[in-house]
């Protein structure tokens, strides 16, 4: 009888520990949001400038670009900020991924008599800046949404740069977010837990958006994300140990 107990009593101690450690991962997860059209924390509106988000050269439309995106386009990203936009009658309103997330764009287009406070027409790389506070990345993944005037990337009307977004980590690494494209202004695009495991890393990264402009006519992009980064299995499993300790001491 007293080898059953001891055997429940081990199988019980395993089990607790996997518990433990997985509910500790889950737990420590950090959770990282980026939403276009913020002021003060807050979803702003027309004519107001965006907290984080800004851009650099823009063109009237077409290619931003003659050749593939370098350093220099990325680094050019923090000239300028991007302001609160209109949405436009044949925009999509709002995003139901997330619906704080507002239009912005590079300036503002008052043509318009029946809709005030559009965006000028451009095309666009911005910049969205995250911190990432966990150490020993094991995994992370990112969901994002989103509508623009016309597009993300050349993917759609041609040009040497197809993808419309990038990461970079604090040692100045880009990666192609390489899913995110094409989409449009009417419409809702998006693309849930894309692996970026090894696209960040602890300290200040950088969340980048080409938006594309086809018709030199009003412009705009709205868009939301969402991070999940895990950390190494040391401090789950640390934490499991503890509640296993914690247990012992209750008996």
């Amino acid at each position: 009888m007293n080898a059953i107990v001891n055997y429940r009593t081990n199988r019980s101690h395993v089990l607790a520990v996997a518990l433990l450690a997985a509910t500790a991962s889950l737990a420590s997860a950090e959770v990282i949001t980026l939403r276009s059209g913020q002021v003060g924390g807050l979803p702003g509106s027309p004519t107001q400038v965006d907290d984080t988000i800004t851009f650099g050269n823009t063109v009237p439309t077409g290619p931003l670009s003659a050749n593939p995106f370098t350093a220099a386009d990325f680094n050019a990203t923090t000239a300028n900020p991007a302001i609160v936009i209109n949405a436009y009658g044949s925009w999509l309103p709002g995003l139901t991924f997330d619906t704080q997330a507002r239009w912005i764009g590079t300036g503002l287009y008052q043509a318009d008599p029946f809709y005030p406070n559009l965006g000028a027409p451009s095309s666009a790389l911005y910049r969205a800046p995250f911190t990432v506070t966990t150490t020993g990345i094991t995994s992370a993944v990112i969901s994002i949404a989103w509508a623009a005037d016309d597009n993300l990337g050349d993917v759609i009307f041609g040009g040497p740069n197809p993808i419309g977004a990038y990461l970079r980590d604090p040692s100045g690494n880009v990666t192609a977010l390489t899913p995110v494209a094409g989409g449009g202004y009417g419409i809702e695009t998006t693309v849930l837990n894309y692996n970026i495991t090894g696209a960040i890393d602890t300290g200040v990264n950088e969340l980048f958006m080409y938006q594309r402009d086809a018709g030199s006519g009003i412009s705009g992009l709205i868009f939301g994300a969402e991070m999940r980064i895990v950390p190494g299995p040391g401090s789950a499993a640390l934490l499991a140990l503890g509640g296993i300790a914690i247990a012992r001491r209750r008996r």
